[in-house]
């Protein structure tokens, strides 16, 4: 698949860009390219298009949103954001974009998109992926607790009492919405979680940019979990001194960034391997938990956070309410 096609599948499958739509794209150096094929498909289906550069706007990382670009997003239906995850503006710009966005319409969140991500995972056939979500979606809805083990030592308990688990189809026709795309998985913030995670998939965050898979398996973070007031990352470790200084660092910035704010299991059957890059790795089939804020817009989870950094495990056995639906990463359903 070509780019031109992932930038069409994300316009008119995903979205489902009509002509009564106005639709903003707000795009950066890193993904100029990216944003200009959104542009350009989205002209095809309605007139009603603006297109913003980021750096236009100052040296990033922006210490705050554009006046302009947030007016623009108010006014939209249909938003799209294609920029680069950059220290403090997850809290400074990207962030209030997405409230901005959801007054009135729908979003398209593909923070760090790539050529390759275009090429690949928005390759993938959406009605599928949909339907293959809200079949675990249904399954996780009756869930009360999930058992994750791996062979590097992750042994974790996810408890899950009256939560709202959120199935990102990829499919978002509805105004108040925004999606991850590429997309497959379906989230929430888990009441409680205790145990040990061994991290040799994927970082988020501008920590994932520095961090790669094949660091990560030479010297995996282990991040150990446990109970207070609520489930918080208790003490953390990595043979690489400096993966655990950026993550001791990330996990003190504020007194949430080490709660536990996302569990979530991939759903997008057709990736087959990791390629650094959280938007699209945590999609892959497996498992990912998240420090810091747990998506309060979908999840309804009650607080806040300025940070957000998701970690993905691979290689994983799962069980739902002690029936095991993934062993080694592969599902059994």
């Amino acid at each position: 698949m070509s780019l031109k096609d992932g930038c069409e599948t994300a316009v008119n499958t995903c979205m489902g860009v009509t002509a009564q739509d106005k639709v903003v794209i707000v795009s950066d150096e890193f993904s100029e390219k990216i944003g200009l094929g959104l542009r350009k498909a989205a002209l095809e289906a309605t007139p009603q298009v603006r297109y913003f550069k980021l750096e236009l706007y100052g040296s990033r990382p922006l210490d705050k949103l554009p006046d302009a670009i947030q007016d623009a997003a108010k006014e939209a239906t249909v938003t799209f954001w294609t920029g680069k995850s950059l220290k403090g503006e997850l809290e400074t710009v990207r962030q209030p974009f997405i409230k901005a966005a959801l007054v009135g319409g729908r979003h398209a969140h593909m923070v760090d998109i790539t050529e390759k991500i275009m090429e690949s995972g928005m390759a993938a056939n959406y009605e599928e992926i949909s339907k293959f979500t809200n079949s675990i979606h249904e399954r996780l809805k009756k869930v009360d607790e999930i058992r994750v083990v791996n062979e590097l030592g992750t042994d974790l308990t996810a408890r899950f009492d009256n939560v709202k688990w959120v199935a990102s189809t990829g499919l978002n026709h509805t105004p108040g919405h925004w999606i991850n795309l590429p997309s497959g998985e379906v989230f929430t913030a888990p009441t409680e979680m205790e145990g040990k995670i061994v991290v040799d998939g994927v970082l988020g965050e501008y920590i994932g940019e520095r961090y790669k898979h094949a660091d990560l398996l030479e010297t995996p973070l282990t991040v150990d979990i446990a109970m207070d007031e609520r489930a918080k990352a208790v003490d953390i470790q990595c043979e690489n001194e400096e993966i655990l200084a950026e993550m001791e660092e990330y996990l003190s910035l504020h007194d949430c960034s080490n709660w536990v704010g996302e569990f979530g299991i991939g759903t997008n059957l057709y990736l087959k391997e990791l390629i650094d890059n959280m938007l699209q790795d945590e999609k892959f089939p497996g498992v990912h938990v998240a420090f810091g804020d747990p998506i309060q817009s979908e999840t309804y989870a009650g607080w806040t956070c300025p940070e957000h950094i998701d970690m993905v495990l691979t290689h994983c056995d799962v069980w739902f309410d002690g029936k095991k639906i993934m062993e080694d990463g592969k599902y059994l359903i």
